[in-house]
């Protein structure tokens, strides 16, 4: 949630609003705590205020009957005068609902509310302890016998005026607790709220309200909750008399629940007040994030996706946002800088530097755009053409004039073919041309291939001098030559090597005979790559003769044994092979077949035999790459029983040192530092030359088949072969003669001079268990 700007909106909001919630909790704490000391205070002014009240009540109590036993209207306790007097002053004090003034013997006659009869008092302890003690003395809470109400009484001794150690009986004067409720109804204490006033044993003198249960906490000054559920707080004090002894004890609960019910009601409000502003705030907080910021971003963020797709990128209505808008509007200018930078760069890419025609890439995105449009529904012709020999003016004239004649081919190309959809440089010194009409026919495309091949032929006059190169081209059609681009591309290509292969300078169409030479060449290719795994080769080897028809040496030629097309000979893949690359592996494994032969073909003719192995060209490039293998190493690597002379001869085709350079006769020559000999095979087919044998150092020629053939009946070839046996002598190097498949053929070699014999004649390439059991019956003489 935090990752998006929304989350983060509503997390720094929450951050903002909690420790505001924290805070009303905290007030909301403070207050309740408050508010329980506030009603602890309360009920401690009630109780104090209670207890002030008694204490105050005692004190002047004191002074009134002190004053009060000191009359001489009070000397005797048994008179009339003393009653009436009493009677006539109990009126005049509210506080004592009752005053009287026993004798000595505890007889109550003198009383402030009339009596039905004597009473007496003597069994109340205050009383006996104030007569006996001569002091002020106090009954606690007790139910005044005369009124029948819980009261306070309070006695004083009347002690003589003449003789002060004579007591004449005590005064007494009762206080009723009422006060105590009126007390307590005008302090507004909160409903529920309850009081005690405790008698000295602990148990209810009075209770507020009334005939309420005694039910106090096991602790004071805090807040208990009772057994009827209700909190309260609870407060007590004690009012003591002179000795210290309790003698009624305030207890005061001040009922706390509604009080906090307010206060929790209050701050309840005050969170939802609070809750509904915070909601409201993220609701406009919302609508801010969603108008000013998250419906810009998305507008943003459409315009960037249809930038990245390259779709066309509109203007939108403002946000009102005047940071988003400018933003808005730098990211709009933005996509239109990029959309014209990248239309500049796609007509750059899609265009030759060098001729200022389209390229290949602006001819296959045209090509691929009018197959999917067209859908089948269309005819197309395709030319492709190859300068002949382009890479020798640049080598012999200079890039720049290489250069210039590219330039001149794409002129005259734009001049011959006006109708066509697009003339491109599809790379080097290709070119191709391709047309989109309803009218156009392969005679149409055929006609125009040949006027551009005419047209390429004309000189090309460049610093003063003439340059002049032709043209191989081939021609395919859509849909006859394939069903999509790549198809019809390689059509072209195949048609273009065909006119290459046809001599150059000329044009060709795609047929479908080139297809199945392409689909057989792959097929074979692929095969290639599992044939040695497979154990799919093997070889055959034709003995090879002397003069005196022993076996002196052999030659081993590779067969392929494919399982399902069957004997494959060497001229169907040795092509292919080396076009693949996989000849090198083919080349290693045939020259380690041919040492293990040598060891069981030496022990049966002797150690002078030796094996001529075929080595490919590719062989001789890739030896010394880092994945080569070198040859030397491998012709050498053979068994220590097969003796000193080396028993691999390599074979090379005049043809490989026509094309040498000169990285192949390092390696001729370094085989020759390692005492490797080599033999020239097929000489006569190329444009034989002397400096080849002497500059390679050349041990032995072998003869081309075809002037073998023909020694019994052609002159030429009679001559040519006597010719070559000759001047191969006289530079020291021996002569093979293949093909030999009669014994006139035989004896007239032998007859120029021949050294070795090859052919048919003797025998055909066998396997090597049939060539351990040869035996050389061939019978010739020499006339």
């Amino acid at each position: 949630m935090l990752k998006t700007l929304k989350g983060r909106v509503y997390f720094l909001s929450a951050l903002i609003v909690l420790p505001c919630y924290f805070f009303i909790y905290l007030n909301f704490d403070y207050s309740r705590i408050m508010v329980e000391s506030e009603l602890l205070k309360t009920a401690r002014v009630v109780s104090n205020q209670a207890a002030e009240n008694q204490d105050l009540l005692v004190s002047s109590t004191q002074k009134f009957l002190s004053s009060l036993s000191s009359l001489p209207q009070i000397q005797n306790p048994e008179s009339p005068l003393c009653a009436a007097f009493v009677s006539d002053i109990t009126p005049l004090f509210e506080r004592y609902i009752n005053i009287g003034v026993p004798n000595e013997q505890g007889i109550l006659t003198c009383n402030g509310t009339q009596l039905m009869s004597p009473v007496d008092v003597l069994d109340r302890d205050y009383i006996q302890l104030a007569l006996a003690e001569k002091r002020f003395t106090s009954s606690g809470v007790l139910v005044d016998r005369v009124t029948g109400r819980p009261t306070m009484n309070f006695a004083y001794p009347v002690q003589s005026n003449s003789d002060s150690g004579v007591i004449l009986g005590a005064t007494v004067a009762v206080i009723s607790l009422d006060w105590w409720k009126t007390l307590l109804g005008s302090s507004q204490l909160p409903a529920n709220s309850i009081a005690y006033i405790l008698d000295a044993n602990q148990q209810i003198a009075v209770a507020y309200p009334k005939n309420i249960q005694l039910d106090l906490p096991s602790r004071f000054n805090q807040i208990i909750k009772g057994e009827d559920g209700i909190h309260r707080a609870f407060v007590k004090n004690e009012v003591k008399d002179t000795n210290g002894s309790v003698l009624l004890t305030f207890v005061t609960g001040v009922a706390v629940d509604e009080t906090l019910s307010a206060v929790t009601h209050r701050y309840t409000w005050i969170v939802f007040t609070f809750s509904m502003m915070v909601l409201g705030l993220l609701v406009l907080l919302r609508y801010f994030v969603l108008n000013s910021i998250s419906k810009p971003l998305r507008l943003l963020s459409e315009l960037s996706l249809k930038l990245g797709r390259n779709e066309p990128v509109e203007r939108v209505q403002p946000t009102g946002v005047k940071e988003m808008d400018e933003l808005q509007c730098s990211f709009l200018d933005m996509a239109q800088r990029k959309a014209e930078a990248e239309k500049e760069i796609i007509q750059q890419s899609q265009t030759d530097s060098l001729t200022g025609i389209s390229n290949r890439d602006a001819l296959n995105r045209k090509l691929s755009d009018i197959l999917i449009d067209r859908q089948n529904h269309c005819k197309i012709g395709v030319i492709l053409l190859d300068l002949d020999n382009f890479k020798e003016i640049n080598d012999t004239r200079g890039h720049d004039v290489g250069d210039d004649v590219l330039k001149m081919v794409a002129t005259r190309l734009l001049e011959c073919a006006s109708s066509a959809q697009l003339v491109s440089r599809y790379g080097g010194d290709e070119f191709i041309l391709f047309f989109e009409e309803e009218s156009v026919n392969e005679a149409q495309i055929l006609a125009l291939s040949d006027k551009i091949r005419s047209r390429i032929l004309e000189p090309y006059t460049i610093q003063d001098s003439e340059v002049i190169t032709s043209a191989s081209i081939g021609v395919a059609m859509y849909p006859d030559d394939g069903k999509n681009l790549k198809e019809l591309m390689v059509a072209a290509d195949q048609a273009m090597y065909l006119a290459k292969q046809s001599g150059r300078n000329t044009v060709r169409r795609f047929s479908w005979d080139l297809k199945e030479a392409l689909i057989t060449k792959t097929e074979l290719i692929r095969d290639l790559r599992n044939a040695i795994n497979n154990k799919e080769f093997y070889l055959t080897y034709q003995p090879i003769i002397d003069r005196q028809g022993a076996v002196v040496k052999f030659e081993a030629l590779i067969r392929w044994n494919h399982p399902q097309k069957g004997l494959i000979p060497p001229d169907k893949f040795i092509q292919f092979a080396e076009e693949s690359g996989q000849i090198v592996a083919i080349g290693d494994w045939v020259i380690e077949e041919a040492q293990r032969a040598l060891v069981a073909l030496r022990k049966r003719y002797g150690d002078h035999i030796q094996i001529g192995v075929n080595v490919s060209p590719i062989q001789l490039a890739k030896q010394d790459s880092e994945n080569g293998r070198l040859l030397s190493s491998l012709l050498m690597n053979t068994d220590d029983r097969v003796g000193k002379r080396e028993g691999l001869v390599v074979e090379i085709t005049e043809h490989l040192l026509m094309n040498s350079d000169e990285s192949t006769r390092e390696v001729l020559l370094a085989f020759r530092e390692k005492g490797i000999q080599i033999a020239l095979d097929d000489f006569g087919t190329g444009y034989s030359s002397l400096a080849y044998i002497m500059n390679y150092d050349i041990d032995f020629l072998k003869i081309d088949i075809k002037f073998v053939r023909k020694l019994e009946q052609d002159l030429a070839s009679q001559t040519l072969c006597e010719a070559i046996i000759v001047m191969a002598h006289a530079l020291g190097v021996q002569v093979i003669a293949e093909g030999v498949e009669t014994q006139q053929q035989a004896e007239r070699l032998i007859r120029y001079g021949c050294d070795y014999l090859q052919g048919y004649y003797f025998s055909k390439p066998v396997p090597l268990e049939q060539a351990l059991l040869y035996q050389q019956d061939k019978v010739f003489c020499v006339r």
